[in-house]
């Protein structure tokens, strides 16, 4: 039987509804699991979502920008290649976390980049949630300290203060014992503070772990 225009109308509207909606990053990792056009559809919307934080985190990593976004890049690609391997995708973002440190890893060793932090990098003016009121200077002073820092102490320092990842997480990505993270944070932020109060920094501006 066919419906009157007000039940089209009425369909039409769920569907309007259903269309808005946004789909999560497990609904995602499904589609693009599945290939084809759809699944590049799915992925692409994806690389949108995670873009902006990955390049962000990459380029705290490897001291600029440019070098960040071709790791971004790779590091998307190789998701996409190995997305069945993603599980259910309910934890796509800590899985693509973990392909970008590999890849920025085997880029430093490979290219022994030792660049600064372009301007734009911006680390945040806080570490381990407590709010620093320093001027441009200090907020300088922390960035150089930190670029200077051994990659792996670099890395740990960045992963606590700037993604702001709890120590267990931090083990996820680093792939290591939690308490091997803990002692290597500890070190990392002794380092860290040995080397801003050799700069002048005032003390006790790098937070607790």
């Amino acid at each position: 039987m066919p419906r009157s225009q007000g039940e089209i109308g009425a369909a039409g509207g769920h569907q309007g509804d259903f269309m808005t909606t946004e789909p999560d990053d497990a609904s995602l990792v499904r589609a693009a699991a599945q290939r084809g056009i759809p699944g590049q559809l799915a992925f692409e919307t994806l690389v949108d979502r995670h873009q902006l934080w990955l390049v962000r985190l990459l380029t705290h990593l490897l001291g600029n920008q440019s070098d960040a976004e071709d790791v971004a890049q790779d590091a998307f690609v190789r998701a996409f290649l190995a997305i069945e391997s993603c599980g259910d995708g309910s934890r796509f973002r800590g899985w693509l976390r973990v392909i970008a440190r590999r890849l920025a890893f085997n880029h430093r060793r490979d290219s022994r980049a030792r660049a600064r932090y372009e301007e734009e990098s911006g680390l945040p003016m806080s570490l381990a949630g407590e709010t620093m009121t320093g001027q441009l200077g200090e907020r300088d002073l922390l960035k150089r300290v930190l670029d200077e820092l051994a990659y792996p102490y670099r890395e740990i320092m960045v992963l606590r203060f700037v993604e702001e990842l709890p120590l267990k997480e931090i083990a996820e990505v680093l792939e290591i014992g939690e308490s091997a993270a803990k002692m290597r944070l500890t070190r990392a932020r002794a380092e860290f503070q040995r080397e801003y109060d050799k700069r002048g920094g005032r003390r006790g501006d790098t937070g607790r772990a």
